[in-house]
């Protein structure tokens, strides 16, 4: 594949105002219903989400229908030709693009892979490798974490390698990549020790968690051809006394949505790109109650479907999942789900609106 930079942005200043809000609490969230096959429902058009997850032997495979109210079993992922072995994963990611292509990314040592999977007809495709000399290349190191986010047909892959954030842009009108850039380099970006990505209209935001413990927004602006660097708690403060330790974003129309955890309690931040504003944090927590029995938040990922946020978690290697809905100003409670569909005892998950 022939080779293209996707960084050619320029830094500009950034600015951000308060006032947003976040939803009430409702009750519990609503039972699964076991009558439909899970394996075609989850992939009926509608309010559904993919999740890519990891029980420290074998990458997973399930994802559910919310407006049919299923989840599809854990399974292994039907791409052919996996060229590394599952214990040699370090972090999963997952996004879709708007062709209806679901993209799973793993980083496994030095390299990172990517397994699609087209929604129409649950097909998977075969393995390919991001860090090949035939698309985005080697990166300079071994990375720390993957995130992606999708914008149209193309899928944003974005690499944590030494504390710096390097991204890959795959084409899928073109099917080119394009090289490594380092975002952090072109920003001014500090260190992060973890990162996530969302994208509002043709804006990508890079969300990474700095050595420093604050919060940090890189924003690529792909209409403009510019990037700006915000810093959230900056303006907003700490979501609290305890350290951050799980980031995650989702965007929802022109709101970027930020969940940190830290003392296992979850907090959130909305950017509103379009009023120019920033409010937080909001403690969701509060709103949904503790996670589980035990309350802790080993792992978060959060996913964005229609005007809901979906919160999802592994707290004692359990999965829960929780859902924010912006047009009834409510948030659920925790459902259980590796009570509904016995699950495996998972140490990492990634998850993306499908």
């Amino acid at each position: 594949m022939r080779l293209r930079h996707a960084l050619g942005l320029t830094v500009v200043a950034t600015t951000a105002l308060l006032g947003l809000s976040v939803p009430a609490v409702a009750g519990p969230a609503a039972q699964l219903r076991t009558s439909l096959d899970p394996r075609t429902s989850v992939l009926k058009p509608g309010e559904r989400v993919q999740v890519l997850a990891f029980d420290d032997n074998s990458l997973l495979n399930s994802g559910a229908h919310y407006g049919l109210g299923v989840w599809a079993r854990f399974s292994s992922l039907g791409a052919a030709g996996q060229p590394f072995s599952d214990k040699t994963v370090s972090s999963t990611a997952i996004g879709a693009t708007t062709d209806g292509t679901v993209h799973n990314v793993v980083a496994a040592g030095s390299r990172v892979f990517i397994a699609d999977r087209r929604m129409t007809d649950g097909r998977w495709f075969p393995w390919g490798e991001i860090t090949s000399a035939g698309a985005a290349g080697p990166l300079p190191g071994t990375p720390q974490q993957v995130a992606v986010s999708a914008m149209g047909r193309k899928l944003h892959v974005l690499a944590l390698v030494d504390g710096k954030v390097h991204q890959a842009t795959g084409d899928w009108n073109t099917g080119t990549w394009s090289g490594w850039g380092d975002v952090s380099s072109a920003t001014g970006l500090p260190t992060g020790i973890r990162i996530a990505a969302a994208v509002t209209g043709n804006s990508l935001h890079v969300v990474s968690l700095g050595l420093d413990d604050e919060v940090y927004v890189a924003d690529g602006d792909y209409d403009r051809g510019t990037w700006r660097v915000g810093e959230p708690t900056a303006l907003l403060g700490q979501p609290s006394a305890g350290v951050i330790g799980e980031l995650s974003a989702a965007a929802i129309g022109s709101k970027l949505h930020i969940v940190a955890e830290a003392d296992d309690r979850l907090y959130q931040a909305t950017g509103d790109y379009a009023a120019g504003s920033w409010v937080g944090w909001g403690d969701l927590t509060a709103a949904t109650g503790q996670v589980g029995p035990l309350g802790w938040v080993d792992r978060l990922a959060v996913a964005a479907v229609g005007n809901k946020l979906h919160l999802y978690t592994l707290s004692g290697r359990g999965m829960y999942n929780a859902t924010g809905d912006y047009d009834r100003g409510t948030w659920s409670g925790w459902g259980n789900v590796t009570q509904a569909v016995d699950a495996p005892g998972l140490s990492d998950l990634a998850v993306t609106a499908a």
